[in-house]
């Protein structure tokens, strides 16, 4: 079992926390299947509208995923299939985020060994408690904001209505209640976005408990939940850059003899990569220090690529993307641990349960065996007497 102090200098070993094979495994996979999803979902879209629709969006973007929040000329529909491409990636990202929150809190519990499938078997038995919390907030919400609405409706019946928003007018105390507690609930929806999968895992609660213990962090621990989750944000901007040029001088050295060999292959397969991402390997470049890694020098445009290069691009964009990928899946995996490790040590501070400390199941319903008679019960005169009757 990991020692604990229960306050925030366990914040700082959530990068160490973090950086492991197995978590950043679990958020890459995540990543790369709602990839997929949200690509073929676009495309889809794309394919239904026709004409040179797609031509177009592959001409510009290509496998380069498209934020719904930026306003393009698409169509509805394609608009509609990245919001639900994005939707996809959410429900990944919840699920996956609740497998390593399972291995971080294992782990703790000094199980290193704690399995990728364990934890999926876990998020199957489990995943109706992370969104039973979110869909039951969002509903006590609407039906708390369905009263003042169903107020103001009243209001609007013709005569009727001005007398009905005068005898409501006594109730204004209590609607103004009702509004703090609508506060109170939004702010409570808010931390479950970041400690749903965390208390599901650790507490192994159902939707209900989950949500309560949301609501009683808040109010009984607000300020430190403020706090420590500053600290895991500096943890995350701290960590996850060195990641970064680690990734990036990882594959610097990789690709940079092939570049002093035959630089310009390579200048034309990073320009159709460049092509096929959207700009991305040129707006890298253009960042400071990024001109000492000559491996993002994307050259001119070639007269004719060959194809054997054209394969060769293939597989450099998607490496490209497998690199990123990698990156943010590090950066939800301190996410995830560091929830996880928070929720542990806010509930120890709510009501002193040591969520590291697990009762052995097995020495608990192990029955108790009978104790065997001992001689000096044989030899009682009364105890043979007795096997003397049944005799």
């Amino acid at each position: 079992m990991a020692e604990l102090h229960f306050d925030c200098r366990d914040i700082f070993r959530v990068g160490r926390y973090g950086f492991d094979i197995k978590k950043i495994l679990v958020h890459l996979f995540g990543l790369i299947f709602g990839y997929l999803i949200y690509e073929l979902l676009v495309y889809a879209s794309l394919f239904i509208v026709g004409g040179s629709a797609v031509k177009q969006f592959w001409d510009t973007y290509a496998f380069l995923p498209v934020c719904p929040l930026v306003d393009y000329a698409f169509e509805d529909i394609t608009i509609g299939a990245m919001w639900l491409g994005t939707f996809v990636l959410f429900v990944l990202f919840f699920l996956t985020s609740t497998m390593v929150s399972k291995i971080t809190i294992e782990q703790l519990r000094g199980d290193h060994f704690f399995s990728m499938k364990a934890s999926w078997g876990f998020v199957q038995n489990r995943w109706k408690s992370v969104f039973g919390t979110l869909v039951g907030l969002v509903a006590i919400l609407v039906i708390l904001a369905l009263i003042p609405t169903f107020v103001g409706l009243l209001g609007k019946i013709p005569t009727v209505g001005r007398f009905i928003l005068m005898f409501a007018s006594v109730l204004t105390p209590f609607a103004f209640f009702l509004g703090l507690l609508i506060v109170y609930l939004l702010v409570g929806l808010g931390v479950s976005l970041f400690f749903a999968p965390s208390v599901v895992a650790a507490a192994d609660s159902d939707a209900f408990e989950t949500a309560y213990q949301h609501l009683a962090m808040l109010w009984n621990q607000s300020w430190r939940v403020l706090i420590y989750e500053a600290l895991l944000f500096g943890v995350k901007v701290i960590c996850t850059p060195i990641w970064i040029i680690f990734c990036l001088i990882g594959f610097a050295l990789a690709m940079l003899p092939i570049h002093l060999l035959i630089p310009t292959d390579i200048q034309h397969i990073m320009w159709q990569a460049d092509r096929w991402l959207g700009g991305s390997i040129t707006k890298l470049a253009a960042l400071p220090y990024m001109e000492y890694f000559k491996v993002f020098d994307i050259g001119s445009e070639p007269a004719n690529l060959p194809i054997t290069l054209t394969i060769a691009a293939i597989f450099m964009t998607f490496s490209l993307l497998f690199i990123t990928g990698l990156v943010i899946a590090y950066l939800f995996s301190i996410a995830s641990s560091g929830n996880t490790l928070i929720y542990t040590i806010l509930r120890r501070r709510v009501d002193g349960a040591n969520l590291l400390e697990v009762e052995d199941e097995a020495e608990v319903s192990e029955p108790v065996a009978p104790e065997a008679p001992s001689s000096e019960d044989t030899s009682n005169p009364d105890t043979a007497g007795t096997e003397e009757k049944v005799e």
